[in-house]
């Protein structure tokens, strides 16, 4: 079962490339035009695979991009909801976060600490759990967002820690591509309210600036019925008004000469209403507030004809406060911590055609805190503050051997916590046999620490107690890949990739001293074989379609893991409609997938649909539907609930209406 898919990947592979090869070279347009040239004005762009501009192309990696434009049409509303429209990746959520799978891999009860998020080149990962936020607490709108850049693959060669699945790389708006002054309102299900303000301005001197601020209130589900609490005395499984949702988001970034600054600030606060790790159900009062804060200040230059050069230095802030009711109790986990942190980078073109990065990051973290206490008793449970510091040293070589083929390589050296040293080397052959082909051969080694809270959480109290573990090592995860893109007749694009990953000593909690206590631990070692294959085809006029299929294999002693559909799909149109609107139809599927209990939630497949109409006097207005067929399903949920399954949300809308002047 497991070689079945890449054997016949293996005969598509091959086939596909020989089919498409002669009407692709006979259809060459533009004879006049360099291949080269023809790539770059019809590629899109990436920063994040390298670590400067190129083609999506040139990149080692496998790669989609996600435009302003696809943001729009869509109406996706967070960075969860984009995500999940990407081929081999899912989203799931247990009504506090959001949480993203690739490839087949999402354990219950994750943090998304296993893919990197980058805002515009800067980690956004915490320093506590390692977390990347996709929700409402993520804190970048997504109206200012130019473009997401999807990095499949392991991309601890040049980022270090947490780039295990894939690099996240969000690319942010500036005064020109969002001039004036912007404002939005929008409404929805839910009672659903928010408000948005932008404002870009480019000056003479060359300094352009650009800032947004906004605010959201969601009043959530009236009633959510959980038949597991189905009593009396827990109001017969209905979880009323405990729903609610409430964040505020501010972004600002400013350019001037060499010289580029970002900053943000994110507070969110999400009530629980599954009565998460025993909680008083259907308590109000069960609640969870996230708030993150960054500062960045880079200056880049060229100071050499063949030399570049960039600087960064930027500070980060996180903190979370669980406010948990035990029998009238508010048993309150926090964690803070802020850290300090900066990396120098040197490109050098040392002959044509080859070209060297090298660079050195550290970070310092004074403070990282967890404390969990009840409150108004007192009573400290967990009081640990730890500080640390961590580094690393990378160096990538970019080699065209010939004219259509090139050679990356590249390896970067981490230290964590003065006792973990990891190596990431990555290797990738790019040929191009073909104008408008691209055969990519990839192989990278990825790793993650350990987080602050793996390490040295602890509950002396409860059935089991929770045991820290300050000498758990690092996972580390071993990516080979095969990809082939490949121009199609009309302007159609292709991409079919197969890829084999393993995960040595992957981080879990177990259970110890006979189930009385329970601990993380490196534990068990992944083995995974997919299969992926999209193709994105421009119909005619402002018709565009995409489609995708991914099969993948993830197993863990040859069992499937659990919350792992071996069959994805996608599928968007873009589609025009009467007096200069546009549609946008966005289907997701998601195939069975085991719970903890071993049984299966069903195939999951919401359809989303949005409508945009032009502009009119500075007015713009958009409606959207989400599971517009109201299917219901449900998605696995971790041992923190006593539900095995958390159901979905069924069919929601949402309306904006934007003015720019």
């Amino acid at each position: 079962m497991k070689g079945t898919p890449l054997t016949i990947a293996a005969a598509l592979f091959a086939g596909f490339l020989s089919w498409w090869s002669m009407p692709v070279a006979a259809a060459s347009p533009q004879a006049n035009v360099s291949a080269a040239e023809l790539m770059l004005f019809e590629e899109p762009v990436v920063t994040g695979a390298a670590k400067h501009l190129q083609t999506t192309a040139e990149a080692p990696s496998s790669i989609t991009v996600i435009t302003r434009e696809d943001i729009r049409r869509f109406g996706y509303r967070t960075l969860g909801e984009a995500l999940r429209s990407v081929r081999s990746f899912y989203a799931t959520s247990d009504r506090n976060y959001d949480y993203i799978g690739v490839r087949g891999f999402l354990r219950p009860g994750d943090y998304n600490d296993r893919i990197l998020v980058l805002v515009n080149g800067h980690t956004y990962n915490n320093d506590v759990y390692g977390q990347a936020s996709l929700g409402n607490d993520f804190g970048i709108d997504m109206e200012s967002i130019a473009r997401i850049e999807v990095i499949r693959g392991p991309g601890s060669a040049l980022y270090g820690a947490q780039a295990l699945f894939a690099v996240i790389n969000i690319v942010t708006v500036g005064a020109a591509e969002a001039p004036g002054v912007q404002t939005l309102a929008e409404t929805g299900s839910f009672w659903r309210k928010r408000g948005r303000v932008s404002v870009g301005h480019s000056f003479r001197n060359g300094l352009d600036i650009f800032g947004s601020a906004s605010v959201l209130d969601l009043d959530g589900h009236d009633n959510l019925y959980y038949a597991e609490y189905d009593a009396p005395e827990t109001n017969n499984g209905i979880a009323h008004d405990v729903d609610g949702e409430r964040a505020a988001n501010f972004f600002l970034s400013a350019s001037y000469r060499d010289f580029a600054f970002q900053a943000g600030y994110n507070h969110r606060k999400k009530e629980i209403p599954t009565g998460s790790y025993g909680t008083d159900f259907n308590n109000p009062d069960n609640q969870t507030t996230d708030s993150r804060s960054f500062a960045e200040l880079t200056f880049q230059r060229q100071v050499l004809p063949s030399v570049g050069l960039t600087a960064r230095a930027y500070y980060d802030g996180f903190y979370y406060d669980g406010d948990y009711i035990y029998e009238g109790i508010d048993n309150r986990d926090l964690a803070e911590s802020y850290s300090f942190g900066g990396e120098l980078l040197c490109r050098w073109d040392v002959f044509p055609g080859n070209a060297l990065t090298a660079g050195t990051e550290a970070q310092y973290h004074p403070s990282a805190r967890q404390k969990n206490f009840d409150d108004p008793t007192g009573d400290v449970y967990l009081d640990d503050d730890q500080s640390f510091n961590n580094w690393g040293l990378y160096l990538q070589d970019e080699w065209s051997l010939l004219s259509n083929l090139d050679l990356v390589t590249g390896v970067r050296y981490d230290r964590y916590y003065d006792r973990l040293g990891d190596w990431s080397p990555r290797v990738g052959l790019i040929w191009r046999p073909l104008r408008g082909s691209a055969v990519k051969l990839l192989y990278g080694r990825a790793f993650r620490p350990p987080s602050v809270y793996e390490q040295f959480y602890e509950t002396p109290v409860g059935d089991p107690v929770e045991l820290p573990n300050p000498d758990l090592g690092s996972e580390t995860m071993t990516t080979y890949e095969a990809v082939l893109e490949q121009q199609l007749p009309g302007r159609a694009e292709g991409t079919l990739s197969l890829f084999h990953y393993e995960i040595d000593g992957l981080i879990d909690l177990t259970s110890i001293d006979d189930g009385a206590a329970i601990q993380f631990q490196n534990l068990q070692d992944v083995q995974a074989n997919g299969v992926e294959l999209e193709v994105r085809v421009p119909i005619r006029d402002r018709f565009q379609l995409r489609a995708d299929y991914s099969y993948q294999d993830a197993r863990v002693e040859g069992q499937l893991l659990t919350n792992s559909p071996q069959h994805l799909g996608h599928a968007s149109l873009l589609f025009p409609l009467p007096y200069g609107a546009e549609g946008g139809v966005d289907l997701a599927v998601v195939g069975r997938r085991l719970t903890r209990d071993d049984n299966h939630v069903g195939t999951a497949y919401p359809v989303n649909v949005t409508v945009n109409f032009p502009e009119i006097y500075g007015f713009r207005f958009s409606a959207s539907g989400y599971n517009l067929l109201n299917q219901t399903y449900d998605d696995p949920a971790g041992s923190e609930f006593l539900q095995e399954r958390i159901e979905q949300d069924g069919a929601t809308f949402r309306v904006q209406l934007g003015y720019a002047f």
